[in-house]
């Protein structure tokens, strides 16, 4: 079988296509960007570069059937936000591959966080007490409580903009609309979880669980040790049912400090706990060999992106012993197998969202995405609604 890998850029495309090709199969990786990661790897030397999805949805949608049609993939598998455009675009891909992702609709419902809220009312795991809120109006409603709550844009990814229990003066720099609104969750003090799963047709392959132990600001962890929650299994394994889910999804937990578990948001997408499969390849090949089911779960030592761990984090915590005893006893998730091209690719990929946040006036972290971004808008000129 050939596979194409998408978002090249992130280290989970890495993982994926060590994986498939750990199993003898072909690989070929594409990102919009012209130095990702990946492509300094033995396991993404067949690269192609495509169009901005977010921009130019229909030349991408285009270029990977062109991919598909010429290399004669099977599989095509997002990593990054990606998935939603090539979930939009479904219809015209279907024809030629099998597509590792589910139905837009849902994926919308998914990633849109007072959606998601909604969704698990009567599951065994429920998210905090949330609200839409659409205009000033609505959020004047909050200033007087404003401290009990988290507030975050309905659409959004790092925890960008997120605000904790903000003051007013914090309050006043949020513009919520209808086609932008944000939402209130109600704040929850407690241990952070997120998981990992690879679900097909409503069946859990794989799941990871993991605590953040190290983040980058408010936002994207770069250390991650394995926690094992029965709760929270239950609750991908309901998740599962309930949607009947194809692809890869993460869900973003707070253990309270009474021991509830609350689920925060969805992200429909591979996420980081990808990474504690990396001394289990089948794992996240299981589904493509078309063997029965079978529940994989990691029983590994914790994870990290050394390089983070350096650039981001030691400055802040590097005078603790404790951050050093971390940075010991984990693993790389790039170059655990012993390759380092791409360790130090990742450099070259920085210098390239550096010249982009720089060219777009954007934060560095808003510039890894601007280009496979989704934020509820029309794809196209095209109502979603219609799609």
């Amino acid at each position: 079988m050939h596979f194409l890998i998408l978002g090249a850029r992130a280290p989970a495309c890495l993982e994926w296509a060590r994986a498939i090709q750990s199993q003898g199969w072909k690989v070929t990786i594409a990102d919009s960007l012209l130095w990702p990661m990946s492509k300094f790897s033995a396991a993404g030397k067949n690269f192609v570069r495509l169009p901005e999805p977010r921009q130019n949805t229909q030349q991408w949608l285009d270029a990977i059937q062109t991919i598909v049609i010429q290399k004669k993939i099977d599989w095509v598998i997002p990593t990054c936000e990606e998935v939603f455009y090539l979930a939009w675009g479904a219809e015209q891909l279907n024809p030629f591959c099998r597509l590792f992702t589910g139905d837009f609709n849902l994926l919308k419902h998914l990633h849109h966080k007072g959606m998601f809220a909604d969704m698990t009312r009567n599951w065994c795991i429920q998210a905090p007490e949330s609200f839409l809120i659409n205009n000033r109006t609505e959020l004047n409603l909050f200033l007087d409580r404003s401290k009990n709550f988290v507030f975050k844009p309905a659409y959004s990814r790092f925890a960008a903009q997120t605000l904790i229990c903000p003051d007013q003066i914090q309050l006043d720099l949020i513009l919520p609309t209808i086609e932008s609104p944000w939402i209130a969750q109600q704040f929850i003090q407690g241990k952070e979880h997120c998981s990992f799963s690879v679900i097909q047709n409503g069946q859990a392959i794989a799941h990871s669980c993991y605590h953040p132990k190290y983040r980058v600001g408010k936002g994207s962890g770069i250390y991650f040790e394995v926690t094992h929650s029965p709760e929270i299994l239950e609750f991908i394994k309901q998740f599962a049912r309930e949607t009947a889910y194809t692809g890869q999804v993460g869900f973003d937990f707070i253990e309270s400090n009474n021991g509830k578990i609350y689920v925060l948001e969805c992200n429909p997408r591979a996420t980081s706990g990808v990474h504690l499969f990396n001394d289990q390849p089948q794992a996240l090949t299981h589904i493509f060999h078309r063997a029965e089911p079978s529940l994989y779960q990691p029983t590994s030592k914790p994870r990290m992106s050394s390089m983070a761990m350096i650039l981001f984090a030691m400055k802040k915590q590097g005078w603790k012993k404790e951050f050093w005893q971390d940075l010991n006893r984990a693993e790389d998730i790039i170059s655990h197998t012993g390759e380092h091209k791409p360790h130090y690719a990742q450099l070259l990929c920085l210098v390239e969202m550096l010249a982009r946040a720089f060219r777009y006036r954007k934060g560095l972290l808003a510039a890894v995405t601007s280009d496979i971004e989704w934020d509820g808008q029309a794809i196209q000129g095209t109502p979603i609604c219609e799609k």
